[in-house]
């Protein structure tokens, strides 16, 4: 009985943080961003630790320009695994990048999203920047205006070489 009370209490600290994290998902630090992850200019603030976080909550790693700790996102994903048919990792324009094949719903709501990004671009003169998050942690943060899309291939820019082959073997 015990036992079964610590395993609890050790689940109840690290499940909100672990529940919500995805495999694979595409999202906007402009839009997408918790309140806890902003600060008071509402400028990206990285926290310590995932305490206090809430909404979808990923870990920036050495490999996030954003800096060491974790983010919180309000809103799910515009592009999660399921959009996703396959992926192949390659020498970019910009580092390494990610060929993503779309599924038809995958391709609608990039279509969608990559409108919303064209306008806010439009708009402000400032390209959207996007957090891809590969097994809980954020692996690259490409500008919008630096993704290509041609037909259902979705090409995603600036990654370290061993963060593009891991995000292609696991979407693969």
């Amino acid at each position: 009985m015990r036992y079964a009370a610590i395993l609890l209490a050790a689940l109840a600290l690290v499940g909100p943080a672990t529940a919500s994290t995805p495999r694979f998902g595409l999202f906007n630090l402009d839009s997408d961003l918790s309140r806890t992850s902003r600060n008071e200019f509402g400028d990206v603030e990285v926290a310590k630790t995932a305490d206090g976080l809430t909404g979808v909550v990923v870990r920036c790693g050495a490999g996030c320009r954003l800096g060491a700790g974790w983010l919180a996102f309000s809103r799910r994903p515009h592009l999660s695994a399921g959009d996703v048919r396959g992926a192949t990792a390659h020498r970019g324009r910009v580092g390494w990048s990610v060929e993503l094949r779309l599924s038809p719903g995958g391709r609608t709501r990039w279509a969608a999203f990559s409108r919303s990004a064209a306008r806010h671009f439009r708009t402000s003169g400032v390209p959207d920047v996007l957090a891809v998050v590969v097994d809980g942690s954020i692996v690259a943060a490409p500008f919008a205006s630096d993704v290509r899309a041609k037909g259902a291939t979705l090409e995603l820019v600036g990654f370290h070489r061993a963060d593009a082959l891991r995000a292609a073997k696991l979407l693969g």
